[in-house]
């Protein structure tokens, strides 16, 4: 665990010591699927996965630590003469992300309020990791051959904002769907570049 996660750990556990805290547990699932080509033939699958812990250190304003993964699919199956009797038939592109973030929410309205909009801005650290595989086919004899034509992990120092509107099906359980970015930390202009939308539950306890 990342040195300064451990920190806010020991925060919280001291915190917790002290004041009888309220605290938020969630989720969130979004899932893209794309299919284009003349002959509908490339398609691009995108799944997300997000989960996160709200600590309530005032009424209305909470420590948020999340993670989330988002898993992405594009297959390509136009033909291309790549030279010596060759085709390359098909690109199979996939990417993962996984983001940790810290930081803090904030609730906009009393708690009594039945819908409930909440912003969420913070720190995070994103690691991806690209692969793309293909498959080429001798044009006269129809072989194929799969293999792997480059592959890259990074790491980025992120930024994250959203806008989540909860809505409160019992005092202990809302159903939400949020608006979220996420940007390389301190260039604001990318922040409209990745959205995403998500729908998700809440628990407070």
């Amino acid at each position: 665990m990342n040195s300064f996660y451990k920190i806010i750990f020991l925060f919280l556990i001291n915190v917790t010591n002290i004041y009888a805290l309220i605290y938020e547990i969630g989720a969130d699932f979004n899932y893209d699927r794309m299919v284009y080509g003349s002959n509908r033939q490339n398609s691009t699958v995108s799944k997300s996965y997000s989960a996160g812990l709200s600590t309530y250190l005032f009424e209305l304003t909470a420590l948020d630590l999340n993670y989330s993964i988002t898993k992405e699919t594009t297959s390509l199956n136009d033909t291309y003469d790549v030279g010596s009797g060759v085709d390359l038939t098909n690109q199979l592109q996939t990417s993962e992300s996984k983001v940790y973030g810290v930081g803090i929410k904030q609730m906009l309205l009393p708690r009594k309020y039945r819908l409930m909009p909440l912003i969420s801005v913070g720190y995070a650290k994103q690691f991806m990791e690209y692969k793309t595989d293909i498959t080429l086919q001798n044009r006269t004899t129809k072989a194929t051959t799969t293999g792997t034509a480059g592959s890259a992990t990074t790491r980025v120092d992120s930024m994250f904002g959203a806008f989540i509107l909860q809505y409160k099906m019992t005092e202990q359980f809302s159903l939400k769907a949020s608006v979220k970015t996420l940007f390389p930390a301190g260039d604001w202009n990318k922040a409209r570049d990745n959205v995403k939308y998500a729908f998700g539950f809440s628990c407070f306890f």
